[in-house]
């Protein structure tokens, strides 16, 4: 003969706190393009961002978004630059796909270039992706911003692939960079123009408001379920085996 111990309410309600809490957790790779990181030009008023997430084994989530001033907007020739992992190249950098997901402000889906230290910010390091628009395309004015799912088909494939810092053995006369933008009209419609560098923030998963809540109904469910026994309220459920 075995018991079932009825622990359905705790359970149930921790499993699903757990769930929705996103244990275990990942971490984000945040590139942010501050004008304090403008390294050739005239610095933007704005600034933008280029967000990581892992989305499964092989497949990660970059979200660009523009909080650039009035009037600025990327060079949709030279819109953004990134990094490879050099452990991958070349085979894994061939085999990325860039697929549009959802975008706000304009629809037209980057055309990506990838080389293993191919393209050059201004001349200066040496970096594997580049991200180039239609030459009549205003890409990522202010409140603009574009979702793409990155694949890779050779291999795996997380946010951390992207932290690398560019190629300088044919020189980097301001140093490696983790990433590059190419900004236009700056500032706020000027006449100038700035290559801006990223630089990384990674960022662990937190539980959301409504995970942690429910955490906590599971815990005072437990502590329910514990007064119940003792005060003989709760029996448990007895399966006799034939």
């Amino acid at each position: 003969m075995f018991t079932l111990k009825p622990p359905t309410v705790f359970g149930s309600a921790f499993a699903l706190a757990l769930g929705i809490a996103g244990f275990p957790a990942h971490a984000d790779l945040v590139f942010s393009f501050l004008p304090t990181n403008t390294f050739s030009g005239t610095a933007p008023a704005g600034t933008l961002t280029a967000d990581f997430s892992v989305v499964s084994a092989n497949e990660v989530q970059l979200v660009i978004t523009s909080n650039l001033a009035s009037g600025e907007n990327l060079d949709p020739g030279k819109a953004l630059y990134l990094n490879f992992n050099d452990a991958k190249v070349p085979t894994d950098l061939s085999n990325l796909t860039f697929t549009l997901t959802a975008n706000t402000g304009f629809s037209q889906a980057a055309t990506v270039m990838t080389g293993d230290d191919t393209f050059k910010p201004d001349g200066d390091g040496q970096m594997d992706i580049l991200f180039t628009y239609g030459s009549a395309t205003k890409a990522f004015t202010t409140g603009e911003s574009q979702t793409y799912l990155i694949t890779d088909s050779a291999g795996s494939l997380a946010p951390s692939d992207f932290d690398f810092l560019s190629d300088c053995t044919s020189g980097c006369g301001t140093g490696g960079h983790l990433a590059a933008i190419h900004v236009q009209n700056t500032p706020s419609g000027g006449s100038g123009s700035a290559y801006v560098a990223g630089t990384d923030n990674n960022v662990a998963d937190t539980p959301e408001p409504s995970a942690l809540a429910l955490l906590g109904s599971a815990i005072a469910a437990m502590g329910f379920i514990r007064r119940q026994r003792r005060g003989g309220g709760l029996e448990p459920l007895v399966f006799t085996a034939r």
